[in-house]
């Protein structure tokens, strides 16, 4: 980070958040600085009417010395510049590294939405920490049958070792059961959990579609929607679509839905969560892996050989990820949206 002057900064970071305090407005500057490490880093411009010295104290601010560094708690890492000729101190604050305990000031909860400190519950620091709950006891859930009975008949293809086990053993090598206990991610893949949703909207059909567990979302809802993709388009739809089950937060509560069109052939898949750990499920990841599906940790390499200008559009208010991608038909497919 160097720039030459004030009006360099504007240019190059027109698109970051960007919090301008004057001298007199220092009190704000650690909940600020807390909220953008919480969230996705940006920078605070603090204008002083006097020099900064060389340790980025502000001198004669109410008869005090004011060091800028004491007022960063040691978890955030920063980066400092002045432009003298202004009379500014630019400084850089980066957003915390993945699974990093989100920070408080105060005895409060900061994170940053459109250039706004807001103070939040403790339930959304646990979202921003994108802690995973996955490998705990799911109590009142059970297996439906035959979700269970399809993944079995997968992984005994794959690995004709777990034929020879019990029911028991089974679902502990599956990763479903912890000893005695049905694990959360055992409930999200192949329990009644409705938790994805699908709607297919086009001139000639409007369809609802709705999976009981994630394993019914891959395995039934997932081929009929790529049936009439193109090969490309068909591997980049599945990799979102793997992903977003992969890495949504579902204590959250909320569903993860898709939804595509004809006019303009396109869908959208949009999932609680956002984007702080490489993997948030570590169990659902396991299982997915144990039935033949390899997942790299939001690489989207599919996606972005497909669709170059490809990005995820996250809407850190309601702690939501949009995925949007552009869809192609195979050569046969007069109407590749509908059913």
């Amino acid at each position: 980070m160097n720039f030459s002057g004030f009006d360099e900064f504007l240019e190059f970071t027109a698109n970051d958040d960007r919090e301008f305090l004057r001298e007199d407005e220092i009190s704000n500057f650690p909940a600020s600085a807390c909220a953008m490490a919480n969230s996705f880093g940006g920078w605070i411009v603090i204008g002083a009417e006097r020099y900064f010295d060389d340790e980025f104290n502000i001198t004669g601010f109410s008869q005090k010395n004011f060091n800028i560094k004491s007022l960063i708690p040691r978890e955030i890492f920063f980066d400092f510049q002045t432009l003298e000729k202004e009379k500014i101190l630019i400084v850089k604050i980066e957003p915390l590294k993945s699974r990093a305990k989100p920070l408080f000031f105060d005895g409060k909860f900061y994170r940053r939405v459109e250039g706004v400190n807001l103070i939040s519950s403790k339930f959304s620091a646990s979202i921003v920490a994108g802690d995973s709950r996955d490998d705990l006891p799911a109590m009142n859930f059970y297996l439906n049958p035959e979700s269970l009975e399809d993944f079995y008949n997968t992984v005994i293809k794959l690995h004709s070792e777990y034929k020879n086990f019990s029911s028991e053993e089974f679902l502990c090598r599956s990763f479903i059961f912890s000893g005695k206990f049905l694990t959360f991610a055992g409930a999200l893949m192949f329990g009644n959990i409705i938790k994805i949703r699908a709607v297919l909207d086009s001139s000639a059909e409007h369809a609802e579609l709705e999976a009981r567990n994630i394993w019914d979302a891959y395995k039934n809802i997932l081929p009929r929607l790529v049936n009439k993709l193109s090969p490309g388009c068909s591997q980049a739809f599945q990799e979102i679509f793997v992903n977003s089950l992969l890495h949504a937060d579902y204590n959250a509560g909320n569903f993860i839905n898709i939804s595509i069109t004809s006019e303009p052939a396109k869908v959208s898949i949009t999932n609680p969560g956002i984007l702080r750990s490489e993997t948030r499920n570590h169990r659902l990841k396991k299982i997915f892996e144990l039935s033949g599906i390899f997942i790299k940790d939001r690489s989207l390499e599919n996606v972005k050989k497909f669709m170059p200008l490809f990005r995820l559009e996250e809407d850190f208010l309601n702690f939501r990820v949009k995925a949007e991608l552009d869809l192609e038909g195979n050569e046969n497919a007069k109407n590749f949206v509908v059913l």
